[in-house]
């Protein structure tokens, strides 16, 4: 994997990971946080109807949209870190696409529970299809972490 790496190919992986794809992951979850916030307190006011007024295509952009954009940053990040497509993911943006005008019209809590189901789905189809990825990615860790704790355990043999 990406464990023995030279420096400079790491620092860019390690760059374009954090900075360019985490950003608009980071940059959609306060963006749906904010958009559901708004969302519940208009919910919460005594004159709304019990499940809410349909959402409307602003709602249904700032969740359903910022949702998908963020899975699409997960994707991105795993085909830049691990060079492979997750194809789970993109198939839930592509379900949330199709789905959000049929939820914009739909009241809000009820596509907001549409929404929640959608992103559990897309999550355990994504957990079944990693096909033991994390596992051996765990191992390569605790791989390079024994193997550094050793080089520091001869360092301080010899210096100490």
């Amino acid at each position: 994997m990406h464990h023995t790496r030279e420096p400079v190919p790491r620092a860019r992986l390690a760059r374009d990971v954090y900075t360019y794809l985490h950003l608009p992951m980071v940059a959609r979850i306060i963006f749906f946080a904010l958009g559901l916030k708004d969302l519940l307190a208009e919910a919460a006011e005594p004159d709304t109807p019990p499940w809410g007024v349909p959402l409307g295509g602003f709602w249904i952009t700032v969740l359903y949209g910022g949702v998908g954009l963020y899975l699409l940053s997960l994707a991105a990040c795993a085909l830049r870190a691990l060079r492979t497509v997750h194809w789970p993911l993109l198939a839930a943006v592509a379900v949330l696409a199709l789905v959000a005008p049929v939820a914009a019209r739909l009241p809000e809590l009820v596509a907001l529970g549409l929404l929640a189901a959608l992103c559990v789905a897309a999550m355990v189809a994504e957990t079944l299809s990693e096909n033991g990825r994390r596992r051996q990615i765990r191992r390569l860790a605790l791989e390079e972490q024994i193997a550094a704790e050793v080089e520091q355990s001869r360092w301080r043999r010899q210096h100490l």
